[in-house]
């Protein structure tokens, strides 16, 4: 299990590196209505919508190249290079002053936080795990890495999970600690969610171009 994690775990903390998510997130939990029960609703669509996400692409990998070799396969250096490819294309985009998917997705959020209710969230979250494409991604080659590794079900299921939480960090911490601190929290968050919105555009450029840059490379390294 040590050597999957290890492969694992870098797609996982550039997948959680996640402005959009976190940005949605600390926005809800600086407001004054429902801000709990608001943001659990929001981690909940996430979640789900990455939990749906997953298991398309263990399905369609499956599909793909159904059991396990030792040997290079174009199939592990097809996924590496497009999921890099489209990395670096969003990075080109990131760069443009344009406003991305996930930021006009915020802005959409922004203007409702009086008036929608707290069902309404699960969506704001699931949308804005569908719209934060660099996350999607990483977590593409992440699963194919869980998917055609030669470990146990057991261990294959245990480095999932890790993937898991760790992507999903960005909506989970915050809310964690609000849930835990309650009015103690709010200084860290107001400070992190000023700090992330005048950031955001520049964490997604480097996440992006890095990812971008690592994929190609394993992808190169990878063709038969």
């Amino acid at each position: 299990m040590g050597s999957l994690l290890v492969s694992v775990l870098p797609l996982a903390l550039g997948a959680a590196v996640s402005p959009t998510l976190l940005a949605l997130q600390l926005l809800v939990l600086t407001g004054t209505t429902h801000r709990l029960s608001r943001a659990w609703a929001l981690a909940a669509g996430a979640a789900l919508v990455l939990g749906a996400f997953s298991l398309l692409c263990v399905t369609a990998l499956q599909r793909i190249r159904p059991h396990h070799t030792h040997h290079k396969s174009a199939t592990d250096a097809v996924v590496l290079l497009v999921s890099g490819g489209l990395l670096a294309l969003l990075t080109i985009r990131s760069l443009l002053k344009r406003p991305t998917a996930g930021e006009k997705h915020t802005s959409t959020i922004a203007g409702r936080l009086g008036t929608a209710s707290t069902a309404w969230f699960l969506g704001v979250g699931a949308v804005g795990m569908v719209v934060n494409f660099s996350t999607l991604l990483l977590v593409l080659p992440a699963v194919h890495e869980i998917t055609h590794s030669s470990a146990s079900t057991a261990d294959k299921v245990a480095v999932f999970a890790v993937m898991y939480v760790i992507v999903l960090l960005p909506v989970l911490v915050p809310v964690l600690l609000v849930t835990v601190l309650g009015n103690g929290a709010d200084r860290l968050l107001d400070a992190t969610h000023t700090w992330v919105s005048r950031h955001s555009r520049t964490i997604g450029v480097v996440i992006e171009g890095v990812f971008a840059v690592y994929l190609m490379v394993k992808g190169v390294r990878a063709l038969p």
